[in-house]
């Protein structure tokens, strides 16, 4: 684990962001809190006594000048951890925008943020079990896509919204694929965290305009939702020294609805 610097934690107003920058408050870093709602985000922060301190950044993730507003918030300092939460779920955007945040977004911050990376620093990037349930059909066409500008491009295999987010986060899990490399010669790491339901504002919200996500919770071998709380652990595990060897890949937090979806499918 980089023993300074800061630990950047995007969406963390609540939900995931607010759950994982709890679990980092006592890590030593400096916090720098990420969201779109300034006012929420200020609360927030308000209720997380972090040893290292804690240190705001509102604004829009898909802003084109984002990344160096970030840059800038880091003042020279490198980055010990970045979890990026932020996005949005199928039913909260158009499919446009969904690509835009989700992956167009998510591709520069990784490009803003990696030349700051301390040695044995970790990027967790959230992807969800939606990408893998998207399976391998459309790798070749996502990973054609390089830049944040060409994800545009993936409207066409994108009619709907469930669509752009399933391709959305399939398009993170190969960002970090593609990612792990770069990091490496710095001395750091890149991974990413597909989720279940997790029970936070934006699960809730989901789950009641989406009856199919009850469903796939009751099948699922655990039967309920994850915690917030839970989901993040994993996050900042990765950022930790116990997972030193962990880069290029994708975790599945699910409480086991993709195995129980792979096994039906066998029959």
């Amino acid at each position: 684990m980089a023993d300074r610097g800061v630990a950047i934690i995007t969406g963390a107003a609540s939900g995931m962001g607010e759950a994982a920058a709890r679990l980092c408050a006592d890590t030593g870093w400096t916090l720098l809190l990420c969201d779109l709602n300034a006012e929420r985000l200020a609360e927030t922060a308000g209720r997380i006594p972090a040893r290292g301190g804690v240190e705001q950044l509102a604004g829009d993730i898909a802003a084109p000048d984002y990344g160096e507003k970030l840059v800038a918030a880091l003042a020279g300092r490198p980055i010990a951890a970045l979890i990026h939460c932020a996005g949005l779920s199928p039913t909260m955007a158009d499919p446009a925008r969904i690509l835009e945040v989700n992956l167009a977004a998510t591709m520069r911050l990784v490009e803003a943020v990696r030349p700051h990376m301390a040695e044995g620093a970790c990027a967790v990037l959230f992807a969800s079990s939606a990408a893998h349930m998207q399976g391998a059909v459309l790798d070749e066409q996502i990973n054609q896509v390089r830049t944040p500008e060409a994800v545009a491009s993936l409207s066409q295999y994108t009619p709907e919204p469930g669509a752009a987010y399933s391709v959305s986060k399939r398009g993170v899990k190969l960002l970090v694929e593609r990612e792990a490399p770069a990091f490496g010669r710095r001395g750091a790491r890149i991974a990413s965290i597909s989720p279940g339901v997790i029970d936070t504002p934006m699960g809730r919200s989901e789950m009641e305009k989406q009856p199919i996500m009850k469903t796939l919770v009751e099948k699922s071998p655990l039967a309920r939702e994850a915690r917030a709380e839970e989901v993040a652990a994993v996050a900042v595990f990765l950022c930790s020294p116990q997972a030193s060897f962990i880069s290029g890949t994708d975790i599945l937090v699910d409480g086991g609805s993709m195995a129980t979806m792979i096994g039906a499918a066998r029959g």
